[in-house]
């Protein structure tokens, strides 16, 4: 038999100078992905219906039907899992500041608020989750970074602050982040039916205008 050939033995099989060598089935990383995905998609339902600290890593294990064992082998624990989720609302919020610039005007902030509901009705499942469990995700912040994470809703606001702008000007573009913000997570109460993306879009784009008073969108 040729020097490192495998060979399968009663124990398990054998690699060269008689080491047990793992096998893996074809599509494991795949699957492990899979796995992994599921276990998010599990978490992100309990966190939303729930909350976070009223779900455990077993009662997560359990609805997705893997061992608290395979729940480990992808996540090390509760916060990791609530990080991970976190994350792209996080960056996408960050992303949202750097997409404003500089530029406070009301063309402006109405430019991004539109890109602003398209991003909230895309992703509203991880948006809810973060409004629903805010103080949790603070306080995995504050363990992992050792300070307490700004707000998104205080970002957006200091770019009011503008001296340029009018009082009606701050009073209306604060309120028309206040509907986005606000609207989006009531259209999206548990144990009421999740509305149409593109309807939800539309909709806070049609009163974030009112508040702007500008035209209203094309139909």
């Amino acid at each position: 038999m040729p020097d490192g050939a495998a060979t399968r033995t009663k124990g398990g099989p054998l690699g060269r100078r008689g080491r047990r060598v793992l096998i893996r089935p074809r599509g494991a990383g795949a699957i492990s992905g899979e796995t992994r995905q599921r276990i998010l998609d599990v978490a992100l339902d309990l966190f939303v219906e729930q909350g976070y600290d009223k779900t455990s890593l077993r009662e997560i294990a359990e609805r997705v039907g893997v061992t608290k064992a395979a729940l480990y082998y992808h996540f090390q624990s509760k916060e990791d899992i609530v990080t991970t989720l976190h994350m792209p609302v996080h960056e996408l919020m960050h992303s949202a500041m750097a997409r404003l610039g500089d530029s406070t005007g009301p063309g402006s902030w109405l430019d991004f608020l539109d890109w602003l509901i398209e991003q909230l009705a895309a992703h509203s499942r991880l948006f809810l989750m973060y409004q629903r469990n805010a103080t949790a995700i603070g306080e995995v912040h504050r363990k992992d970074h050792g300070g307490p994470e700004v707000e998104p809703e205080q970002l957006f606001l200091q770019r009011l602050a503008d001296p340029a702008l009018s009082l009606d000007e701050r009073v209306r573009m604060a309120g028309s982040l206040a509907v986005v913000v606000s609207g989006a997570a009531l259209a999206m109460q548990p144990g009421t039916p999740a509305p149409d993306p593109a309807e939800l879009a539309a909709t806070l784009r049609v009163a974030v205008r009112d508040l702007l008073r500008v035209g209203q969108p094309s139909a």
